[in-house]
């Protein structure tokens, strides 16, 4: 998989593995082998995984980094939920957490955790996941002050969808380096899966425009 591409190569010192919801059992055990093998910084797993991969990676650099979707409304059970289900990963040993999220619900969700951020991310990653096709060449300004406020250290951007050459990919993320990031100093971070000509592409803008951001930047491959 990963070293079948040249592209992977070019951009080696900054892929990380995404296991899907069905890499379980000997799939989850391959996963980390190839995760340990080409020296990956981290892998993401569903809540429920972390706690089987913590032993195969506590004597590597590799980090764990579970992730959570938010696809219902927040309120206080599911701020009670989402805590309990952070606290158990983290108690596991996970490193950090994805939040993927609708761009609509960020807001609400950076004002309810604003009290218990600190506390439940304490030396803890904490990376807000968007679909970049949400996002508009207006939007991004807002994001980040977000991200900002939120102390969020990585931005996760992926594509649910793409329309390949009739897609807008390319000048959504050209918008987004060419914003006004503030004084949010955190991370980009894509989910592009194998796309290889999509990470070609975020790769090269990266560099160009915001070069300062390469060292830090994250390519999720799907495993």
């Amino acid at each position: 998989m990963i070293e079948q591409n040249d592209i992977f190569e070019e951009v080696k010192d900054n892929v990380a593995l995404w296991c899907e919801s069905d890499c379980v059992g000997a799939d989850l055990a391959a996963a980390v082998g190839i995760a340990i093998t080409n020296k990956l910084h981290a892998i993401s797993v569903l809540p429920g995984a972390v706690s089987q991969v913590w032993p195969w990676v506590e004597n590597t650099s590799i980090k764990i980094i579970t992730r959570f979707i938010v696809d219902h409304s927040i309120d206080d059970d599911f701020m009670s939920d989402f805590s309990s289900h952070i606290n158990t990963c983290f108690r596991d040993g996970a490193d950090g957490a994805i939040v993927l999220i609708h761009l609509r619900d960020l807001k609400k969700f950076t004002d309810e955790i604003a009290y218990v951020r600190d506390d439940l991310f304490f030396n803890k990653m904490l990376s807000i996941g968007i679909d970049v096709s949400e996002i508009n060449t207006d939007d991004w300004e807002n994001v980040f002050r977000t991200l900002k406020s939120l102390r969020a250290d990585s931005l996760t951007l992926f594509l649910s969808h793409d329309d390949g050459d009739k897609s807008d990919f390319v000048g959504r993320i050209y918008a987004m380096l060419n914003t006004d990031m503030g004084e949010w100093r955190g991370a980009l971070h894509f989910m592009l899966g194998e796309n290889t000509a999509r990470i070609d592409q975020v790769y090269r803008l990266v560099d160009q425009l915001q070069s300062n951001f390469v060292p830090k930047m994250l390519f999720w491959v799907n495993k």
